[in-house]
């Protein structure tokens, strides 16, 4: 089997894990914060495709890259955002319905954004954007799957529970499987594009980190929220990105971006945690008294 055969398998599969990891109780929890929600979902729909736009007017990368990372930043935040969480001990449950539900609203506004925003970046006559399909292969791949997880965890909580620890394994190893598959699909392309692709993700993913942290401030969240909000806005579901690129634009090199994107920002977000902890480590100073 092809990629184009097996990434709909696993990304249903991904998807499907996600699902189960949301509990009744994390997401009504969750769901008193409206306001982190509303304004945490939107302020990505809205300032990351402008945060991509500027990378590309910036750096000026070759127009497979700039096409790859405008397809990652209209898609709805990604699964790994909460294994990050987790690592770093912040709020899980509030990083695991900010992925949700912006999945959920991606069934809308993706297609929509990336037909918005591809004539402004990259030339009206660039390709064309099938509105209607994206939207179609978004409720098939990404809801759908979302839905049959929480319905399985509402319906077998305890197994969910007992077998939690194996479900995400296995999603990291999906995630693994498919970085594997891409980068052994497209060496190439990914061997060409490897220089200028490191200067993208860390430009957009830095980008998208301060203004996760400004905008958990405009919200007034406390810093641990404001922390999971920068992580939700750097991490993408390219997953989601990579099927599309396949399935719907025939562009392979956009997936091969994809896969490098979540290779090359690990250690960006992980230096930024370690950099977290430090400041929060660092003791008191003042003027002394006496």
């Amino acid at each position: 089997m092809n990629l184009e055969s097996l990434l709909p398998i696993i990304v249903v599969l991904m998807m499907t894990i996600v699902g189960t990891e949301i509990s009744q109780g994390q997401l009504t929890a969750s769901l008193r914060m409206r306001r982190a929600l509303v304004g945490g979902t939107f302020g990505q729909l809205l300032l990351l495709p402008l945060l991509a736009v500027l990378v590309i007017w910036w750096l000026n990368p070759p127009p497979v890259l700039a096409g790859g990372l405008l397809l990652v930043a209209v898609s709805p935040g990604g699964v790994l955002s909460n294994y990050y969480c987790s690592v770093a001990r912040l709020n899980v449950a509030f990083s695991i319905t900010l992925t949700t539900v912006s999945g959920f609203v991606a069934l809308a506004a993706m297609p929509l954004l990336f037909a918005a925003v591809v004539p402004a970046a990259l030339g009206v006559e660039a390709f064309g954007v099938p509105v209607g399909e994206m939207t179609a292969r978004l409720l098939l791949f990404l809801l759908l799957p979302v839905a049959v997880g929480m319905t399985l965890r509402h319906f077998l909580p305890a197994a969910i529970e007992r077998g939690g620890r194996f479900l995400r394994a296995s999603g990291l190893g999906l995630l693994v499987f498919f970085l594997v598959l891409v980068f052994f699909e497209q060496r190439d392309a990914v061997v060409v594009m490897f220089g200028d692709a490191v200067r993208v993700t860390v430009a957009f993913t830095l980008l998208a980190l301060v203004a996760g942290w400004l905008s958990g401030s405009l919200l007034q969240l406390n810093r641990t929220d404001r922390a999971v909000l920068a992580i939700e806005f750097g991490v993408r579901n390219v997953g989601i990105a990579a099927l599309l690129a396949l399935t719907t634009f025939q562009e392979p090199e956009f997936a091969a971006f994809g896969a490098l994107f979540v290779l090359l920002q690990a250690p960006v977000l992980i230096l930024a945690l370690l950099l977290r902890r430090h400041i929060q480590h660092l003791p008191a100073t003042g003027p002394r008294i006496g």
